[in-house]
């Protein structure tokens, strides 16, 4: 057994084995490594332009909510001014309400006052000839009144 290498056979074996490897990276290594090149490249860009495209989308979303926040105050004055004008016009119809049911209330106790000087003038006349009448009847004589 020979502990040293035979360099014919070395180189013999060499060979092949070089060109077999250069054909190796002609044929599959370098297409290889360009494809996976490009596909990083391609991930890469990807990613930035969806960063991109997310810090786009942010800034949008922060100018629709700016506007939204707008919008909603303008809603909110426009719903306290059309409430203001509700209350006004509320007020004033209470107020002409009231207006009228006191001039119905003023003429309804008008009217009383005039139905009781009525009916006291009627009862005053009729507790006279009632007077009359039980006096007469007690006394058993006619009585005239004064």
């Amino acid at each position: 057994m020979n502990i040293i290498p035979d360099l014919t056979l070395a180189l013999i074996q060499v060979v092949p084995f070089l060109v077999l490897v250069a054909g190796l990276n002609v044929i599959i290594f370098k297409p290889m490594l360009n494809y996976l090149h490009d596909r990083a490249a391609a991930t890469v860009g990807a990613k930035h332009d969806a960063e991109a495209l997310v810090k786009r989308s942010e800034g949008r979303l922060a100018e629709y909510e700016a506007q939204l926040a707008k919008v909603r105050s303008e809603l909110t004055e426009y719903r306290a001014m059309l409430r203001k004008d509700a209350q006004k016009a509320h007020a004033h119809q209470v107020a002409e309400a009231r207006s009228a049911s006191e001039v119905q209330l003023h003429g309804a106790l008008a009217a009383i006052q005039r139905e009781a000087a009525v009916a006291r003038k009627a009862v005053a006349s009729m507790s006279k000839d009632l007077s009359s009448d039980i006096a007469s009847s007690v006394l058993g004589r006619p009585v005239e009144s004064t």
